[in-house]
C-alpha cells in the first residue's frame, strides 16, 4: 500500500457538565488532561461533540482556553462558528485575544445561508482573525446550509486555511477535493470510520468525535497509514469501526459513558438527548473493554 506520512488525527472533544447541567470546567479539564497523554495531531473544541449550541459565548471561550492549556495552542482548534456573522466575528476576536492560534467556523445555521452571505461570513472571520488560520466547517444535516463543491472552492478563496466536512461519506468528500482543483488546502472528514478511505482520496485526515473517548484504535489507523503497514491497517480499521459502532456512531451519551469507564467524572447532557440506558451501558462496557 502507499504511505501517507501526513495523515492526521484530530479529536473533536466533549464538554462536561454537572448533574444540574452547569458547565463542569474542572471535569472538562480533567478529560482534556487525560486525552492530552495521547499523541494526537490536534483537538477540535466546542464543536458538535462539544455541544457548542448549548454553551454561552463565555463558556465556549473558557472550554477552548482549557483545551489550549492541555494540548498547547498549536494543536487546539477553537470553534467560533455561530448562527450570525456578528456573533462569529465577536467570538473570533475574543479567541484571538486569548491566544488562539487555530480557529474553525461552522457555516451559519438554522437559517439556510445564501451564497453571498456565506462569502461575507468567511471574509469577515478571516479578516477579524488577523492572520490566525481559519478553517471552514460544513455540516449540512445540522445547519440547513448547503455548500456545493463549486461554492466550497469560492469559500476557500476568501482565505480559509482548511476545511472540515461532516455528515458526508468518502465519495462526497472526494467530490469536494476534486472541486478544489489542486489548491493546497487541507480537507478533513468527520467520518470516523472512513479514515483510511478519505486519506486515500487526498484528504488530510479526520476530525473524530469517537477518538476523544477511544483514541487508541484511531491512532493505530493513523500510524498504519503513515508507515504503509497493510496488515496493521487491516486490524486497526476493524478496531476503529468497532469503536464507532459501540458508541452509537459517536452518540454523546455513549461517549460520556466511556469517559466514566476511563475514570473521569460522570457528565450529563445539555443537548436535548436521552441519557444512556443501563442496558446500553452494560453492553458498551463489554464492547469497548479492549479498546480503552
Amino acid at each position: 500500500m502507499s504511505t501517507y506520512p501526513d495523515a492526521n488525527l484530530i479529536s473533536a472533544v466533549p464538554t462536561l457538565f454537572d448533574s444540574e447541567g452547569a458547565l463542569d470546567l474542572g471535569a472538562t479539564k480533567a478529560a482534556y488532561a487525560q486525552l492530552a497523554q495521547a499523541p494526537l495531531d490536534g483537538v477540535f473544541v466546542a464543536g458538535t461533540t462539544g455541544e457548542f449550541t448549548t454553551l454561552t459565548d463565555d463558556e465556549r471561550l473558557a472550554v477552548c482556553a482549557a483545551a489550549s492549556d492541555a494540548f498547547g495552542p498549536d494543536r487546539t482548534y477553537w470553534h467560533v462558528g455561530a448562527a450570525s456573522r456578528h456573533q462569529a466575528a465577536g467570538l473570533t476576536e475574543a479567541a484571538v485575544e486569548r491566544g488562539a492560534r487555530r480557529l474553525a467556523a461552522l457555516t451559519p445555521h438554522y437559517y439556510a445561508a445564501t451564497e453571498s452571505a456565506l462569502l461575507s461570513y468567511y471574509e469577515t472571520l478571516v479578516a477579524r482573525a488577523a492572520g490566525v488560520p481559519v478553517y471552514g466547517y460544513l455540516f449540512e444535516a445540522r445547519t440547513t446550509t448547503s455548500v456545493t463543491p463549486a461554492l466550497l472552492a469560492r469559500l476557500v478563496d476568501t482565505g480559509l486555511a482548511g476545511v472540515k466536512i461532516s455528515g458526508a461519506g468518502s465519495a462526497v468528500v472526494g467530490r469536494y477535493l476534486a472541486a478544489l482543483d489542486g489548491r493546497a488546502v487541507p480537507v478533513y472528514s468527520g467520518a470516523d470510520a472512513e479514515f483510511a478511505e478519505v486519506v486515500d482520496l487526498g484528504a488530510a485526515g479526520v476530525v473524530s468525535g469517537v477518538s476523544s473517548a477511544l483514541p487508541a484504535p484511531f491512532l493505530e489507523v493513523r500510524d498504519s497509514l503513515r508507515s504503509g503497514d497493510t496488515a496493521a491497517l487491516t486490524v486497526a480499521r476493524e478496531r476503529a469501526r468497532r469503536a464507532v459502532a459501540a458508541t452509537g456512531q459517536g452518540n454523546l451519551a455513549h461517549l460520556k459513558a466511556v469517559l466514566e469507564l476511563r475514570g473521569l467524572p460522570a457528565s450529563g447532557l445539555r443537548a436535548p438527548l436521552d441519557p444512556i440506558s443501563p442496558e446500553d451501558r452494560r453492553a458498551l462496557e463489554a464492547d469497548v473493554a479492549d479498546l480503552l
